[in-house]
């Protein structure tokens, strides 16, 4: 309903709790294990990028913080930094009587004081939605503890379409990809119906907690590119709509390929270039060049995360 509610962790001193605490209220899973697995949520400017991706991405036009007055003065900055940066509605629940910190960290702030329960209500009923605001796949209700994917079955898919090969002629640049209409219907399955293993890995991508992960492995899902097919992948390679994505033969781009996007994969996609676009990347400059890296550690250890096998296409 773009509205979204966090109760931070006071006590925890790590520099990127408060982003953690977002990425946990957004239902992702922060990563764990592995000698550099984890390497960008424990860096501040990293973990808040994904916050901002995901929280333009998910369409939150309204934050709500409880216990602000429990947060150091930095991490208040931080709330009011995430709010210009995203052009959100920023609510700080203040459980004490105004201080002068609370003025000082206003006073550059337009703000309104609100300090009764009937001002409150008012201001919630009048939160803004977007217009085509939807509950999206990773909207749908509590994400589950981490936990519970320890003895979860591994996901893999063996086969996947070749995709529409696209020849680009000598001396020409290789193009983005196109635009192109999918007929696939977004609707979830009905009630008592079965889950399909689509179903299942596009819940478990949707608490990926960095958006350029979770793109890259909604790729792998729906086209098989490998890690070094992935390395190729582009701004331009996915187009406006989040319809179609072009994957790269080689460094040649003699025989390329397109393949259309299911419609589950659209929120997720389109994470990736909302995180471009806050790091001003070029958009025919590589999408993943740091996660694919080391033959791709970082991606593998995170389909390791959700259990979900990162194969190959024959």
């Amino acid at each position: 309903m773009g509205r979204l509610t966090v109760d931070p962790s006071p006590a925890d001193g790590a520099p990127a709790a408060l982003a953690h605490d977002l990425l946990y209220a957004l239902g992702k899973r922060l990563p764990t294990g592995g000698e550099t697995y984890g390497t960008w949520a424990d860096s501040q400017h990293p973990a808040r990028d994904a916050v901002a991706a995901w929280i333009l991405t998910h369409r939150i036009m309204h934050l709500i913080v409880c216990r602000t007055d429990h947060l150091t003065g930095a991490r208040q900055r931080q709330l009011l930094a995430l709010r210009e940066r995203c052009g959100i509605r920023l609510t700080l629940l203040w459980h004490q009587p105004v201080t002068p910190v609370l003025r000082t960290l206003l006073e550059q702030t337009p703000y309104r004081l609100i300090d009764t329960l009937p001002q409150a209500r008012a201001v919630l009923d009048r939160t803004e939605h977007s217009p085509d605001s939807t509950r999206s796949a990773g909207q749908r209700g509590p994400t589950r503890p981490a936990s519970s994917l320890d003895d979860a079955q591994w996901i893999t898919f063996p086969v996947w379409p070749d995709g529409m090969v696209t020849d680009r002629p000598k001396r020409a640049g290789c193009p983005g990809a196109p635009k192109l209409t999918s007929t696939e219907s977004s609707a979830p399955p009905a009630r008592g119906q079965s889950r399909t293993p689509a179903d299942v890995l596009a819940t478990r991508l949707n608490t990926v907690a960095h958006p350029l992960h979770a793109t890259a492995l909604t790729i792998h899902a729906v086209t098989g590119a490998d890690i070094s097919r992935l390395t190729l992948v582009r701004g331009i390679d996915i187009n406006e709509t989040a319809t179609a994505v072009k994957i790269h033969d080689s460094t040649a781009h003699r025989r390329c390929r397109l393949h259309p996007l299911p419609t589950w994969t659209r929120c997720l996609v389109h994470a990736a270039g909302i995180h471009g676009q806050l790091k001003d990347r070029a958009p025919d400059s590589p999408l993943f060049p740091l996660i694919t890296a080391q033959g791709g550690e970082q991606l593998r250890l995170t389909a390791a995360g959700i259990r979900y096998t990162l194969g190959h296409h024959q």
